[in-house]
């Protein structure tokens, strides 16, 4: 059975990723709304049947199963509860949305339905996500004792870029931050009890954060998130055995679709090298939801756990307590 998509504007991360990712992975395109010039070229390569000005249009289409949402952070939660409403998948760029009382309306509506609703990790579902997490499992470095997840680059255009404009939900954390709290949320499964979180600022956008979390196990994770560094995308997890080093962690089509798990004990280092393309599997995986296959590897629970985690960070960086507990 050949899943149907409907794609919900023309962002970068449509063109270059997900729209071949759908592709690759047996799906057909039926339609893309958006208002860009690039649509009619999209409409030919990607031999897309219909294609509108306007996001509900594309809703109105009968055919269309599942809908993919790259639009800006403060859109989501309209468009996702509108493809709700119209009956519709949803696989939706993070941050799903903005705050909890926003997920828990989706959750509701979309559970209501029967609809499977996804927020656009596409890291989560490399080949080395899944082995690092079965090594921590097996204890190959012990009890974990810390966590830092760094997360950088460099912004260019300061004036036009959507990822610091306030009215759009930007900011450093929405944008790559919720990526090292995401990571430490999975391989942890732990709660957070307490948090602090440092940050700089270019008008009155997050730019630059740094943030401690105690998790309810004790362990101790550190985030690094910036719009101002050279690139970097690194996970360390320290042990009481060993440590292990994730140096491309999220943005492994940067590196030929290739992770490195490196594991250190015993003044030793073993280097495992792992292939897949993380937009193709997250595709991949969405369809074997829809089709009964398999359960959902993301589940609400979590992206709770995330979005609640997000939110509180969020009230840190505009001025909240300096420590945030529970």
């Amino acid at each position: 059975m050949v899943i149907r998509w409907g794609i919900l504007g023309a962002a970068t991360i449509a063109k270059e990723k997900v729209l071949p990712a759908i592709q690759k992975a047996g799906g057909e395109i039926v339609a893309i709304a958006s208002k860009s010039k690039s649509v009619s070229k999209l409409k030919e390569q990607y031999n897309i049947s219909y294609t509108f000005d306007d996001y509900e249009q594309l809703l109105k289409v009968e055919e269309i199963e599942a809908v993919y949402i790259p639009l800006p952070n403060s859109e989501h939660f309209h468009w996702v509860m509108k493809s709700i409403e119209y009956g519709k998948h949803v696989l939706v760029e993070k941050p799903i949305v903005l705050t909890k009382s926003e997920l828990l309306q989706i959750k509701e509506k979309a559970s209501e339905k029967g609809l499977f609703i996804l927020e656009a990790f596409m890291y989560r579902y490399h080949p080395q996500i899944r082995e690092t997490k079965r090594l921590l499992d097996e204890g190959i470095i012990g009890d974990i004792v810390t966590i830092r997840s760094q997360f950088h680059f460099e912004l260019v255009d300061w004036e036009n870029d959507i990822r610091i404009n306030p009215s759009l939900g930007g900011g450093v954390l929405r944008d790559i931050g919720c990526y090292c709290i995401n990571i430490q949320q999975l391989l942890l499964e732990e709660g957070v009890k307490k948090l602090q979180v440092i940050h700089s600022k270019k008008g009155p956008l997050d730019v630059h954060i740094a943030g401690n979390l105690l998790y309810e196990n004790d362990v101790v994770g550190i985030i690094d998130s910036s719009f101002f560094g050279s690139f970097s995308q690194n996970v360390d997890i320290v042990g009481t055995k060993g440590n292990i080093r994730l140096p491309i962690a999220f943005r492994t089509d940067l590196n030929h679709h290739t992770g490195v798990i490196e594991i250190f004990r015993d003044q030793e280092k073993e280097q495992i090298y792992l292939e897949g393309d993380a937009y193709h599997l997250q595709i991949e995986h969405f369809h074997q939801v829809l089709l009964g296959e398999t359960e959902s590897r993301y589940t609400w629970n979590e992206m709770l756990m995330q979005i609640e985690l997000l939110e509180q960070l969020q009230k840190e960086i505009e001025g909240g307590a300096s420590i945030c507990q529970k």
